[in-house]
């Protein structure tokens, strides 16, 4: 079985809570990732967005009382694969065509979290 290896991968962040952040990018550096950006705000997401591609994003599904869904529907529309983690147990909080994107449940194991991305980035996902 080989290591699990991010390899460069292009990872965003969007997350409003910066201890889960810092974590996820620890995480993501350690597997070999890159994070182009850690954004707590849909603004800061859409800002890093036009400055440059990313090749798979994690989304908060609340940002502090802002729906992450018009970022999603931004990243669908232009092919860009993402997951949502979230501290919610349900995924009743996201429109029926986005609920078949992974969500994984916060605190996430980093192996489920890394495998996800990579699949997401072959396009398994």
């Amino acid at each position: 079985m080989t290591a699990l290896s991010l390899d460069s991968i292009r990872v965003l962040i969007v997350e409003d809570n910066y201890v889960v952040a810092d974590a996820l990018r620890f995480l993501i550096d350690g597997y070999g990732g890159s994070v182009t950006a850690i954004v707590p705000t849909l603004e800061r997401a859409f800002a890093v967005l036009a400055e440059g591609a990313v090749d798979v994003a994690v989304l908060d599904i609340n940002l502090q009382g802002a729906s992450v869904v018009p970022l999603a529907e931004y990243l669908r529309v232009r092919g860009v694969p993402f997951l949502f983690l979230t501290g919610y147990g349900t995924g009743e909080l996201l429109p029926e065509h986005l609920r078949r994107h992974p969500r994984l449940d916060k605190p996430v194991e980093a192996e489920r979290l890394v495998r996800t991305l990579l699949d997401l980035v072959r396009g398994d996902g």
